[in-house]
């Protein structure tokens, strides 16, 4: 049975708007980085060079290529051909990387149709176009924005769908994001003087949490605090007027050089929730409520964000199981249920889990799905409240009654783990409930879904 849900608080959605809202007249500030003293050192060569005259070693190079040989298979439709029979397949109405343009309109087309398979797949031919595809591990090849984009979609989606050996192997070959090659001064033909990375930040700090995928939590905690230390210089160096690499003095206006410390600043707070999700996952609770405090200490904060951190430090000493120190880090208007924001009513509903008052936690949670009623999590917790107070007939029609109502949106792993679960404490004969769920995966889902939830083995 999935655990009462305590991580959600740690999305930077709900902290953060889109840095792209950001107003800056360029993408210098976006593009900036500060590269190692031997990539710098390769850079400053090639652009005091002859065009075409300076080739760095392969062991300067990035080389990456695809692992994956064919295709990913839709093992939701193998899974209801299987057990359901061919008659089946005639409901399966999903996108594949054929129905789709060829291109990152068509990438994001099946992404949005929850088709991540299918966009594996299609990020694959994309990138077999600029020499990256199956066998060219090694290869020299040219890299742009647009490739280094396509890679980091390829290895968010493989970390979505944890194809773990994939992602691992996939992802090797650009290390650290660190090589000349990735940088636009490597292709002067191309992009003349054009200061800072091909590689989005975004894609920087994915590199860095990929060992946590496969249990290197210390390395990707040590891949975080190295960006971390990257980008304070960089805030370093705009405070002190230069620009980010500290290479010269910067030539911006006061309101540009304001609103590119914004968007370092913001992006810093990305890497400390980064490095807290790294710590919650390796269980070193003490290092989450540090960097938490540190991060609630950044002065860039509105109240709502105050409250949001603050939230999140009480949620994780429940982990710790200490509810007085939650408790005061928690921000309750009243003890009025219908007073209470939905955050609120989640916190407060936590901290009855921690006291096993599971009936109040059942109150506050089904309070806070009155005000938000699509909301997974808090359905899915009431059920795991059901189960704890001995309703677990309830527990089973609180979930099927929410996946009936709305199958696109709640035929999610979370509840359909716990949906099976149920099935196998209601009754031995629970097989037939659980095709139900396969079937209605197949008709209303794309790929994306692991079909071991349904645990039909």
């Amino acid at each position: 049975m999935s655990e009462i849900n305590t991580t959600e608080f740690l999305n930077t959605n709900t902290i953060f708007t889109s840095e792209r809202s950001t107003d800056i007249s360029s993408d210098y500030h976006r593009d900036a980085w500060i590269p190692s003293e031997n990539t710098r050192l390769i850079l400053r060569t090639i652009a005091t060079s002859t065009p075409g005259t300076c080739l760095p070693d392969r062991i300067n190079l990035t080389m990456p290529g695809l692992t994956l040989q064919g295709d990913m298979v839709d093992t939701t439709k193998e899974a209801s051909i299987h057990y359901l029979g061919d008659d089946e397949n005639i409901h399966r109405n999903v996108l594949t990387s054929s129905d789709v343009t060829q291109d990152e309109r068509g990438l994001r087309n099946l992404i949005q149709a929850g088709c991540y398979r299918a966009a594996v797949n299609l990020s694959g031919r994309l990138l077999a176009v600029y020499g990256q595809g199956y066998g060219k591990i090694n290869y020299p090849s040219k890299h742009t924005p647009h490739s280094l984009q396509l890679w980091f979609t390829r290895l968010s989606l493989l970390a979505k769908l944890r194809q773990i050996d994939i992602l691992k192997a996939e992802s090797q070959s650009f290390d650290n994001l660190d090589k000349p090659d990735i940088y636009f001064i490597f292709y002067p033909e191309l992009y003349g003087t054009r200061h800072g990375s091909m590689a989005s930040f975004s894609f920087r700090l994915l590199l860095a949490e990929i060992p946590s995928y496969y249990g290197k939590y210390k390395d990707a905690i040590d891949n975080l605090y190295h960006i971390l230390s990257i980008t304070n210089k960089m805030i370093d160096n705009l405070n002190l007027n230069l620009t980010e690499d500290g290479n010269s003095t910067a030539k911006f206006t006061t309101n540009e050089k304001q609103d590119a410390i914004k968007l370092w600043s913001g992006r810093r707070s990305r890497i400390l929730i980064s490095i807290i999700n790294c710590s919650l996952l390796t269980k070193n609770f003490i290092l989450a409520i540090e960097v938490l405090d540190d991060l609630l200490n950044l002065s860039e904060w509105n109240n709502e964000q105050i409250d949001i951190i603050k939230s999140a430090i009480g949620r994780v000493h429940l982990f710790l199981g200490d509810v007085l120190s939650a408790e005061k880090k928690f921000t309750f208007k009243n003890d009025k249920h219908d007073t209470l924001n939905v955050r609120e009513l989640i916190d407060r509903g936590l901290m009855a889990v921690a006291q096993n008052a599971f009936q109040e936690a059942f109150n506050c949670f089904k309070a806070a799905s009155i005000i938000e009623p699509t909301n997974i999590m808090l359905i899915n917790n009431m059920a795991v409240c059901l189960l704890y107070n001995g309703q677990l007939k309830t527990a089973v029609q609180l979930l099927e009654t929410n996946v009936t109502r709305n199958p696109i949106k709640f035929l999610q792993e979370p509840v359909l783990l716990n949906m099976c679960t149920l099935y196998e404490l209601h009754t031995t004969h629970c097989k037939q409930s659980k095709l139900h769920l396969l079937r209605q995966m197949n008709r209303y889902k794309g790929d994306a879904t692991d079909i071991s939830c349904l645990k039909l083995t």
